[in-house]
């Protein structure tokens, strides 16, 4: 429970090492994951005469100052949706700014799932990327406001892909995923939604004849298109059966970066996908589920959601 008084963890390299808390914003009841907080940094932290470059960052936070922060652990068990339970060994924070940007540039520790769904994407992209996602060093994962979708960045020489680059420990990337990339299915804002716009989710596996053949999944995929085919097919009989959805069998077998979306792909209009994917999607109505669609990425089932 994080209220009045409360101590916190400040896990970000900002200069705070330990702070009160003084004020929960907006809210009457106590603090928990996401929300945002006042508080006085009653201990700093030593980076030591080595760490110089991180000296910018450290003497803009001193013991004694009055900052905004937002709790990102908290030692009160909680439920998520899915039934399971998690509990963290302490409460923890970052600090930001009055215009909710963080003050450090990097985190030291692992944060709670729940911030992706309040949209503190910010705050996740501090964490040790190349220790938490097993992408290649100088890579990281970031979130696309306009897709909704998580992709690849390399901020030294400024190129960004849907696919993990080539290296990518993909075991680590799954779970990194499951834990900061599995957020609503839909906007947050609720846009996207235009005239003559449908939504679909969709399930992918693609093949050694792909356009891009790795996934998040795979780093290389060598599979031919019969192999991907028969997979599919797979796939196919369990949602028919009604075994499984589509949304849940893509979380864990899509091959694109909107399994952790359940597939989703947001609203799209005509010309936005590729043509045959395009065809076969305006052609189902809410709720029905395609045939195996062939594309240049791969093999599809199609579900239309609205």
């Amino acid at each position: 429970m994080i209220q009045l008084k409360t101590m916190l963890n400040c896990i970000d390299n900002s200069g705070a090492a330990v702070v009160e808390c003084v004020n929960v914003l907006k809210k009457k009841r106590p603090a928990t994951v996401g929300d945002r907080i006042v508080v006085v940094v009653q201990k700093q932290r030593n980076f030591g005469p080595e760490s110089s470059t991180n000296s910018g960052i450290a003497n803009k936070v001193r013991r004694g100052d009055i900052r905004h922060a937002v709790v990102v652990r908290a030692k009160k068990e909680m439920q998520r949706p899915d039934g399971s339970i998690v509990k963290f060994d302490d409460n923890a924070c970052v600090l930001i700014n009055k215009s909710g940007d963080p003050i450090g540039t990097r985190m030291n520790g692992v944060v709670a799932t729940e911030l992706r769904g309040k949209q503190w994407s910010k705050i996740l992209s501090l964490a040790p990327m190349h220790v938490e996602t097993g992408l290649p060093a100088g890579w990281e994962v970031r979130h696309s406001n306009s897709k909704n979708l998580p992709y690849y960045f390399n901020p030294t020489t400024k190129e960004s892909r849907w696919e993990p680059p080539a290296g990518t420990d993909t075991e680590t990337l799954k779970v990194y995923m499951a834990n900061y990339h599995s957020g609503p299915t839909s906007r947050p804002d609720g846009t996207g939604h235009g005239e003559g716009k449908i939504r679909c989710s969709h399930l992918l596996v693609k093949h050694r004849e792909s356009r891009r053949p790795s996934s998040w999944r795979e780093s290389e995929i060598t599979r031919s298109k019969e192999e991907a085919i028969d997979i599919l097919r797979g796939h196919e009989d369990r949602i028919k059966s009604g075994e499984v959805s589509l949304g849940d069998l893509a979380m864990s077998e899509s091959d694109c970066s909107s399994a952790r979306k359940r597939g989703d792909l947001g609203f799209f209009g005509r010309g936005e996908m590729q043509k045959e994917f395009e065809d076969a999607a305006f052609a189902l109505q809410p709720g029905e589920v395609s045939g195996i669609v062939d594309t240049a990425s791969g093999v599809h089932l199609i579900e239309r959601i609205q």
